[in-house]
């Protein structure tokens, strides 16, 4: 039998830890060890409390750390240390919205032109001026 009110535990202590400021290392570090004790005690809901600190990519990095993710995977493009492509792979899911993946496709592109506009010094000079052009075709933030 499982134990859903163990959010009743671990959402007082990663909100403190948010109130307090602390630091992106001791929040995955102190809420990682909590997850797992938690989950030995056979917490079942772990993703309602996921879902609530969906905002915090190093909260949401302590749960990714005990292989919680939400079943529409908008969890894992939080995750700290992952690129546009790699929160990109991770979404494809059926139970993905298409607001969300329209997002994470634009966040995509806007990387890639953000790449193409910084490899422009290694270009000649008629290449910067195409280079910088196709990056702000493809970038959906570029002034128009």
């Amino acid at each position: 039998m499982g134990w859903n009110s163990a959010h009743e535990i671990f959402n007082p202590v990663a909100k403190a830890l948010q109130d307090t400021g602390a630091d992106d290392t001791t929040k995955r570090k102190v809420l990682g060890d909590l997850i797992g004790n938690l989950q030995g005690n056979d917490w079942d809901t772990e993703d309602e409390s996921l879902e609530d600190f969906l905002d915090d990519p190093a909260i949401v990095q302590a749960f990714a750390d005990h292989d919680v993710h939400l079943s529409d995977r908008r969890c894992c493009r939080r995750e700290l240390g992952i690129g546009p492509r790699e929160a990109l792979l991770r979404m494809r899911h059926e139970d993905i919205e298409e607001d969300d993946m329209a997002r994470a496709v634009d966040t995509f592109a806007h990387h890639l032109a953000d790449q193409i506009r910084e490899d422009t010094t290694v270009m000649g000079e008629a290449g910067d001026q195409y280079a910088l052009l196709y990056a702000d075709l493809i970038d959906p933030e570029a002034q128009r």
